[in-house]
């Protein structure tokens, strides 16, 4: 594979943005900025690879590993969050981190502080478009994020805190006395040790699966009454409505056969074309598209490499008999 000096023009670029527009002028270079941004889908591609990375470098620096107590300090004494991403400490922070980045992960830790909800990261983990990563936190505890998937992360001496903001996570949660509190939509789950996986899916549902460990699940708030914490049955697909502030628990679709998601498999006992290529298409950079009715209505069974576009449309054009056509604005599956 040949080197791009245009990427590497295009990184330190978006390396320059990303400080410019944490810096004291950056209401004046908005327009500047989004020019560039806008520009090219290579810059924003790197900006938001800069962006990931920064935030990485943001809750690193909060970290008993990199040098910082865990000792919480009165309000008046701590420094708010943003304060340090001065020009001089983000690129120092950038040089670190994108030496690092590569190795897959990095180790994790929130905002300090008795209020991790108001102390959020400065920057969420994020995945890009087709992209599986995982994420070690500072609590031992392991969060692997879907394609397209946002992340936010508070931890304090009293509490573990995650938002998710869309997307898809599994979340192996390390044993802690402080409570770990995972929202997303309407629903917050807590627990102190448990792997589940929660995501958002196509249809405006969240769907959580715990798989073992212990949690409770209810509507999000501070004043939640124990009459509304429910139990989360163990390897039971639930699902609720991301704005349902009632939060009613549903058995989840069948459709949905991905607990293999975090390795790019997804299996299936029987699901419509359609709804295999609308979790393909997750991952896919040029989308497949169905334009027959009678081909989106076929059925299909068994194991297939989601995450791995042409593969995954090799196979199904043998298993239905169907012609590829690749267009530019899709790959198409027809009858031959």
């Amino acid at each position: 594979m040949t080197h791009d000096h245009r990427d590497d023009a295009i990184d330190d670029a978006a390396r320059a943005w990303l400080i410019k527009m944490r810096g004291p002028d950056a209401h004046q270079l908005r327009h500047e900025f989004e020019t560039w941004h806008n520009a090219d889908s290579a810059h924003k591609a790197a900006y938001e690879r800069a962006e990931a990375i920064m935030a990485q470098s943001a809750i690193l620096k909060g970290s008993m590993r990199h040098g910082r107590a865990r000792k919480s300090r009165p309000a008046a004494q701590r420094p708010v969050m943003q304060r340090w991403l001065t020009a001089g400490a983000l690129a120092a922070a950038a040089a670190m981190l994108f030496l690092a980045i590569s190795a897959g992960g990095a180790s994790l830790s929130g905002a300090n502080g008795q209020n991790p909800i108001a102390a959020w990261a400065a920057e969420p983990l994020m995945t890009r478009h087709g992209e599986i990563r995982s994420f070690r936190l500072d609590d031992g505890s392991v969060v692997t994020l879907d394609t397209d998937s946002r992340l936010d992360v508070a931890l304090s001496d009293n509490a573990r805190v995650v938002k998710l903001g869309r997307g898809r996570a599994r979340l192996q949660i390390a044993t802690d006395a402080r409570p770990f509190r995972i929202l997303a939509g309407a629903g917050e789950v807590t627990t102190t040790q448990a792997l589940l996986d929660i995501g958002y899916d196509y249809d405006g549902m969240i769907g959580v699966t715990l798989s073992n460990g212990a949690a409770v699940i209810a509507p999000t708030g501070r004043n939640t009454s124990k009459s509304v914490i429910r139990q989360l049955p163990a390897a039971t697909p639930l699902a609720y409505r991301a704005d349902d502030a009632g939060l009613r628990l549903r058995a989840r679709s069948p459709i949905y056969g991905d607990s293999e998601w975090p390795s790019g498999w997804a299996e299936y006992r029987t699901v419509r074309l359609d709804q295999l290529v609308a979790a393909a298409n997750r991952y896919a950079a040029v989308p497949i598209k169905i334009e027959d009715p009678a081909i989106a209505r076929l059925e299909a069974s068994g194991r297939f490499r989601i995450s791995q576009t042409d593969t995954f449309v090799r196979r199904l054009a043998q298993l239905f008999d169907l012609a590829i056509e690749r267009r530019a604005n899709g790959i198409y599956l027809q009858r031959r």
